[in-house]
C-alpha cells in the first residue's frame, strides 16, 4: 500500500517536527513523506497524493492539519491516518487513536479502518465539530493574541470574549424544522470534543449518519463561567441551558453576522448551512 506522511512542522507549537523525527526510524512499511510550509497547503498535497495513487495519507499534526487533509481526499479512494501532534488533538479521541505517537504509528501499521461521516459547507468539509457564536468568537480572539501562548492565551481569550460577547437571537433550521432561540453558541457536532478537550457533544457518534446540534441557550455571564468547566468532562449535559437536536441539514442565522468555525478554523460569518455526508471517508482507528 502506498502511504504518504504529510507533516505540518508548525503544529503543536512546532512540536510535530520532533515527533516526526522520533517515529520515522520505526516505520517498517513503504512510505513517502512531505512537509507543509503554509496554511491550506496540506489540502493540495493530499489531493495530489490521492491522484498519484497513494492509498493512505497520514496527517502528522493537529486538528487543523487533519481537516486540511480531509478536504484533499474526501470523495476519493485514499484513507486517512493520524499521528496526533497538535495542541488539542480533539478528533482522534473519537477514533480511540493513541495520543502517544509510536502507539498511533502501530495502529496505522495494523491498518484497521472505519467509514466515518463528514460535514459539508459551502467552502468544503469538516470532520469533527463546527461552531457558531461564543466558541468561534473566542477562537478568533485567541488567533489575534500575539503576546501570550498556550493555556494562558486561551483563558485570556475566553475572558475577553465574555466581556464583549452576549447571547444573540438566532434562527436554526434542522431538517426543515425551524427553532428560534437566544444563544451563546451552536455546535454542529460529528465528533464529541472541541476546543482542546471540551466534550461538547458526549453522545455524538462519527458514523451514525446524524449531527448532534448542541445549543447553549441564554444564561447569565456568571452562570456561563460555571457552565464552561463542566464541558471538559461532559458534565454540562444535564444543565438547563443545554439542548441537543439531531439532524442531517442545519441552517444557522443569527440576528447579526457572527463568527463560524469548522475544525478550529474560522471560515466566515453567518448565515451558514451544514449538511452531513454519511460514511464519506475511511479513517484508520485503534483496535480498541
Amino acid at each position: 500500500m502506498k502511504c504518504l506522511f504529510l507533516v505540518n512542522p508548525a503544529a503543536g507549537r512546532n512540536n510535530s517536527y520532533r515527533i516526526w523525527k522520533d517515529i520515522r526510524p520505526h516505520i517498517s512499511f513503504p512510505y513517502d513523506f512531505t512537509f507543509t510550509s503554509a496554511p491550506g497547503e496540506a489540502t493540495k498535497i493530499a489531493e495530489d497524493a490521492s491522484r498519484q495513487g497513494f492509498e493512505r495519507v497520514v496527517a502528522v499534526g493537529g486538528d487543523g492539519t487533519v481537516s486540511e487533509v480531509v478536504n484533499g481526499i474526501a470523495g476519493k479512494d485514499a484513507e486517512l491516518g493520524i499521528i496526533p501532534a497538535g495542541s488539542g488533538n480533539d478528533f482522534v479521541k473519537a477514533l480511540n487513536v493513541p495520543q502517544k505517537p509510536l502507539d498511533a504509528l502501530a495502529a496505522i501499521k495494523r491498518g484497521r479502518s472505519q467509514e466515518v461521516d463528514l460535514g459539508r459547507h459551502d467552502g468544503g468539509f469538516f470532520i469533527n465539530v463546527a461552531g457558531v457564536g461564543f466558541d468561534a468568537e473566542t477562537l478568533h480572539t485567541n488567533r489575534n493574541i500575539k503576546f501570550l501562548r498556550g493555556s494562558l492565551a486561551y483563558v485570556t481569550s475566553v475572558i475577553l470574549t465574555l466581556v464583549r460577547y452576549s447571547p444573540k437571537n438566532a434562527k436554526i433550521t434542522i431538517d426543515g424544522k425551524t427553532y428560534h432561540r437566544k444563544l451563546w453558541l451552536v455546535a454542529v457536532a460529528n465528533g464529541q470534543y472541541f476546543g482542546g478537550g471540551m466534550k461538547i457533544s458526549p453522545d455524538s457518534k462519527i458514523d451514525d449518519g446524524l449531527f448532534e446540534v448542541c445549543l447553549v441557550n441564554e444564561i447569565s455571564r456568571l452562570e456561563i463561567v460555571r457552565f464552561l468547566p463542566r464541558v471538559f468532562n461532559g458534565g454540562h449535559k444535564e444543565h438547563r441551558a443545554f439542548e441537543v437536536i439531531r439532524g442531517r441539514e442545519v441552517k444557522i442565522d443569527f440576528e447579526t453576522p457572527t463568527m463560524v468555525q469548522t475544525d478550529g478554523e474560522i471560515i466566515g460569518l453567518t448565515p451558514v448551512t451544514f449538511s452531513l455526508q454519511p460514511k464519506a471517508l475511511r479513517v484508520i482507528r485503534s483496535e480498541e
